[in-house]
């Protein structure tokens, strides 16, 4: 096939059935297992450089189901091939047919598109940033395509690049909908006006004409722009008044209309801003009874807010209560930090800086675990969860802050060498089991020295539990029944399998709702608990994870997890306090 072939020779179905014929001629040769004569790799190549000109030409007569392919075959085909060995004479010419499979996916999607458009750059958006902006740039893209979704609430921390994201993604929607508008707010007049020119400069490139060639700019032609300042511009065929309207979240916007999306960004200088309440009132306000309404009357508005997040009643937390008070929001099962609304219209994503999980950084390239562990020693504990992790709360609201618990270097000579203990099993697959173990000294106070905190089920971990007993000397032990009714017996017949008679093991059930049974002993366990220096604790030992939990938990959002704390509430109120059942004395052996 010649490959300079009008397009106007071949119609829609002929086109697609060659493309679906070479992939299809391709990948069976490579891959497939029945073949009984394969091609060699020039044959193989004469067919890319025919599917080359074949997906240039459906591109113009069909550039969304090309797009399509594209992504799904097309760009795989074209790595697959990179990759063999012994196609290094064609390895040059599968370079420019990879990067222009991605010219012609950028025509459908924001992430191929900003891949394409800094193919040659040095610093690159995506490549160091990908595992904390693919969710952002996903639902960014749906926008695009989807009327009825509605918004997205991005919150990530300073420097990830959830501007230059939305930037891209203004630039690649108007890519799609040259006559729409988008109205772009932000606090900062010179910040915003930057913005809006960097879309600008996206428009003008070679790179950006090359993927929508309908908008390719030239400085002949004086009416690619009707109007262009940093904070108003209008292209051509733009339908409404301006294309783009950057304005601060103090100008008067009534009046203006968009048609695209709503764009709000960064509208706070620093923490101070952010606890002003009639500050974070006044932006909801605006964005309840002005900014929203400016979208046109006739389609579903789209409002797209991204920020990091400063304080427990700013601007950001209040819009994300909100929007749980109208909607339940679940974890998207594809795209890590995200949470969708159960009718699908609505995203959060919150990424923090360190994992939840594991606490390792999500991003780094950017910033590296060591480094952020650092600061995380070094600041405010709410602020770090706060702008950080992107979990808002108040001084107030960590009431575990590590500044504010007891705290031991070494351990005071015990008159006695038993222990007491508490053990909270897990309840469901996420779920960590937690046994701390303390010692208690001559005035009435407990010191954590040891802990078995895994997520490992309960049913494998018998063994670990009865070893910590036994090591421990622990004379007293509380197990909160919840899954496993048969733990009491199970654990007191190991224990009496090794000798070992000096435990009383008392059962708890669980009858209040955990918050507040942690909310009424987190005063008791301030008072009367002594914690381990935890800067001698790694970070994924037991003992770290779990001072890491507790010294995280906050009254102020939802806890990912509450073990730690659950079972020294649990430990205060049936050891420290003596509410263990039974009560009466209960003669045994001695276990040393």
């Amino acid at each position: 096939m010649n490959n300079n072939v009008n397009s106007e020779e071949y119609n829609e179905k002929e086109v697609r059935e060659m493309i679906d014929n070479i992939l299809s001629m391709v990948n069976n040769n490579l891959i497939g297992k029945n073949v009984t004569k394969r091609l060699s790799f020039n044959e193989i190549f004469m067919l890319m450089q025919d599917l080359k000109g074949l997906m240039d030409i459906y591109s113009e007569i069909n550039a969304r189901e090309c797009g399509k392919i594209a992504i799904k075959y097309y760009i795989r085909l074209i790595t697959l091939l990179i990759n063999i060995e012994g196609v290094e004479t064609h390895i040059i010419a599968y370079h420019d047919h990879l990067e222009n499979a991605y010219r012609i996916a950028a025509k459908i999607s924001l992430e191929h598109f900003i891949i394409y458009y800094e193919w040659y750059e040095n610093e690159k958006l995506l490549e160091d940033r990908y595992e904390v902006l693919e969710g952002y740039c996903y639902y960014l893209n749906k926008m695009c395509w989807d009327r009825n979704f509605e918004g997205i609430i991005a919150n990530l921390p300073s420097g990830y690049g959830k501007s230059r994201m939305m930037r891209f993604y203004e630039a690649f929607r108007l890519g799609l909908e040259t006559s729409g508008t988008f109205l772009s707010l932000c606090s900062n007049d010179d910040l915003i006006k930057g913005q809006s020119r960097s879309v600008i400069d996206i428009i003008k490139s070679e790179r950006y004409g090359n993927v929508f060639p309908h908008l390719r700019y030239s400085k002949e032609d004086k009416d690619f722009f009707l109007k262009e300042t940093d904070g108003e511009w209008k292209l051509r065929k733009c339908k409404m008044l301006a294309t783009y309207y950057a304005a601060t979240t103090r100008t008067n916007v009534v009046g203006l209309r968009a048609n695209l999306s709503i764009d709000i960004d960064d509208l706070y200088a620093d923490p101070k801003e952010a606890q002003n309440e009639e500050l974070n009132k006044y932006y909801l306000n605006k964005y309840l009874t002005v900014w929203r309404k400016r979208y046109v009357q006739n389609l579903t508005p789209q409002i797209v807010v991204g920020g990091t997040m400063w304080s427990s009643i700013d601007f950001l937390t209040k819009l994300i209560k909100l929007w749980e008070r109208d909607s339940k929001f679940i974890p998207d099962p594809k795209h890590k930090y995200c949470r969708i609304s159960e009718d699908g219209k609505r995203v959060i994503i919150q990424v923090p800086a360190l994992d939840y999980e594991t606490d390792e950084s999500t991003c780094p390239k950017i910033k590296s675990t060591e480094d952020l562990r650092k600061e995380r020693e070094t600041m405010d504990r709410y602020l770090w969860e706060t702008n950080f992790q992107q979990r808002p709360t108040s001084p107030e609201g960590m009431v575990f802050d590590y500044e504010k618990l007891k705290k031991y270097d070494f351990l005071p000579k015990f008159e006695a060498e038993y222990s007491y203990a508490a053990l909270d099993p897990s309840r469901k697959g996420n779920d960590f089991l937690s046994m701390p173990i303390f010692k208690k000294d001559d005035n009435g106070y407990y010191y954590l020295t040891d802990i078995l905190f895994s997520k490992t089920s309960v049913k494998y971990l018998y063994d670990a539990i009865v070893d910590k007993v036994i090591e421990n000397k622990v004379i007293a032990f509380v197990i909160e029944n919840n899954t496993d009714t048969s733990l009491k017996e199970v654990i007191e017949e190991k224990l009496q399998a090794r000798g070992y008679y000096g435990c009383v093991i008392y059962e708890k059930y669980a009858v209040t709702n955990k918050e507040i049974r942690i909310n009424d002993m987190k005063d008791l366990i301030k008072d009367r608990i002594y914690f381990p220096d935890r800067s001698k604790y790694g970070a994924n030992t037991d003992m770290g994870q779990a001072l890491e939990q507790l010294t995280s938990y906050s009254f102020d959002y939802a806890n990912k997890h509450d073990d730690m704390p659950d079972s020294l509430a649990m430990f205060g109120d049936q050891i420290i306090l003596g509410n263990a059942v039974p009560q009466t004395a209960v003669a045994m052996r001695r276990p040393f």
